[in-house]
This record gives structure tokens, sequence and C-alpha cells, in this order.
């Protein structure tokens, strides 16, 4: 891979897109003040070099009946121990949707079932010596009915989340309006969120590192603490906060959220540090844990894409069986 140095720009451009992949070449252009086609060349160029590895689609999994979220962080992993041994057993917990890699640990995000959360000294025990951290949260209902014309929407958006509405109304035999307004609702509703993976390897050759923070907080002090992150870090943000995985989650014991997740970008390790400790320094806080890959990130979207069919199949078999009573 040809090695080349990110600007601010390009930067710029990778937190919009980072923050909506669907976002057109004219807007992130205003926004960055260069022109449509300087944008367009920019952001091929960083696909090209493997900086933006792909765009990718994120579905509420609410939808498809999951309670919960666990974060899930597995330190001192042995060499020996193979990979898929690891997922295979992590596999029991609940359905594994993202995975970073890092230095003799792993991070994952599963989604699980309300029973799941009780499994998590099993699996403890299972992948000893390693050292296992969770971190549960519950999702927050959805008040949308989700059509059969809604899942072909997300099956086209899975395959590529940056199609034209003219080409899903095409491949579905839906109307654009119909396409749009669908669209329109289920992003109002977060149902569906766009987003960008990076390699973060291509990151650091380029002069950037990205890394995730999980900030433990007191309840009480989560607004403030929010707060003064956007005051005070708002030129290191990658994402919003909380929008590790772009869409509501509440990690909480009750009703008052007690962690923090946010996504960073800086220049050097020194920055990364400082962050840290800056973090850590705030009221209320009681553990700042960072997560920075060393090789890979990988988005399980074909986890995604069989909960449609078979909600697509469901779906179809139950009008059949309704039509077939009436008639």
């Amino acid at each position: 891979m040809q090695e080349t140095r990110l600007d601010s720009i390009d930067l710029q451009i990778i937190r919009l897109l980072a923050r909506d992949c669907r976002t057109s070449y004219k807007n992130i252009a205003f926004a960055v003040g260069i022109t449509p086609i300087a944008t367009k060349k920019r952001i091929n160029k960083m696909v090209s070099n493997g900086v933006i590895r792909r765009f990718a689609t994120v579905i509420n999994p609410v939808i498809f009946g999951y309670e919960k979220e666990c974060i899930l962080i597995v330190k001192n992993i042995h060499k020996t121990i193979a990979e898929q041994e690891i997922f295979k057993k992590i596999s029991l917990l609940g359905d594994i949707f993202l995975y970073i890699k890092e230095l003799e640990a792993a991070s994952f995000v599963l989604f699980v079932r309300d029973e799941s959360e009780g499994k998590i000294g099993i699996l403890t025990e299972l992948l000893k010596p390693a050292e296992v951290d969770s971190i549960f949260g519950s999702y927050s209902p959805v008040n949308v009915r989700i059509h059969s014309s809604d899942l072909e929407i997300m099956k086209c958006l899975l395959s590529d989340p940056r199609m034209r509405v003219e080409d899903i109304a095409k491949d579905t035999s839906l109307s654009t309006k119909t396409v749009a307004r669908r669209l329109e609702v289920m992003r109002e509703k977060h149902i569906l969120q766009f987003t960008i993976l990076t390699d973060l390897s291509s990151m650091k050759l380029t002069g950037f590192i990205e890394f995730v923070v999980l900030i433990r907080v007191h309840a009480t002090y989560h607004q403030n603490l929010v707060q003064r992150i956007y005051n005070e870090m708002q030129e290191y943000l990658f994402h919003p906060l909380d929008d590790l995985l772009l869409y509501p989650i509440n990690y909480s014991f009750g009703h008052q959220r007690e962690l923090v997740a946010a996504s960073f970008c800086c220049a050097n390790i020194s920055t990364v540090n400082s962050i840290l400790r800056r973090l850590e320094s705030y009221d209320g806080v009681n553990k700042v844990e960072s997560i920075m890959a060393t090789s890979e990130t990988r988005i399980y979207q074909e986890l995604l894409k069989s909960k449609i069919d078979k909600r697509i199949t469901s779906q179809k078999y139950l009008s059949s069986a309704i039509t077939k009573k009436d008639t």
C-alpha cells in the first residue's frame, strides 16, 4: 500500500462520513470548503489507499428481538489460543457484531438476549487464563412498524450504504417516493444509521491515531461529563458521544446512564495519553478504558443479512397464511 499523508481536510471528511456515510459529496464539500469534485477525489483516494476500508450500514438489533448489547473486553490472550476457539466460546453469550483486535487482547460487541447476562460467569471460566471485562446495556425501544419493503431497502443498503434512492427503488420495485419516505422514517426512529470502517494501521501510517474510550461514570455526573467533553475535546471527537454503535443504548443499572462511549482521533500517542489523563480527572469518573486496534476491525454485516432474510421469509409466510384464511 502506498503511504499517503492525510491533511486536516481529509480528517474532516472522515469525521463527516463516520457520522453519516450517506452524506452527499456536495454537502461534504460545503462543510469542508472545497469543490464536490475535489471531495469525491479525496474520498476515492482514501478508499483506494485503505484508510477508508468500507462504508457500513448499522441496523438497530431491537427489530430482530435483541434486548441488550454486551461490550466484551478480553485481555491477556495467550498466543497459542486460536482465534476461532475464542470466537466459538464468546458466541455462547450472543451474536458477535463487532470485533476489534488489540495487542494480546480483543474487544467484541455482541447482540444478546435478556437471559444472556447470567452466562458471563461461565464464559469467564471458559476463557481462562485470559481476563474478561463485560459491560451490558439495554437497547432503547423503537416505536415504528417494520414492513417487508423496509427489509428489502435494508438489504440494498447493507450491500451498498451509499446506494442512490433511485437505484434502491429499481432493485426493490418500489417508487422513489416510497423509498425516500421509508428511509427518512427509519433514520428518524434510529432503525438505520450509516458509518465507515477505517483501517487503523493505515491511519497510523498517514499521521493519525483512532481509538475508542469507555468511560465509567457515576450516573449523576453523566450529563455534565458529556457536556464537558464536547466543550473541551470537540477537535478530537471522531464520532458523536455514545454513538459508538450509532443507535440509542442505555448502559445502566436502572434508568440512569453509567457509561459514556466515545471515539477519538489525534496525531500522536502523547496526545492520546493527554486525552486519557484529562478524562480520568473529570468529576464522577470511576474508570477510563481505551481500545486501540493493532491490525483490524471487523463488522459482521452477514449476521444482519441473515436476520433480514429470515424475517422476510417469516413475514411472507404469515401474509400467505392470512390470505388463505380470508379466502
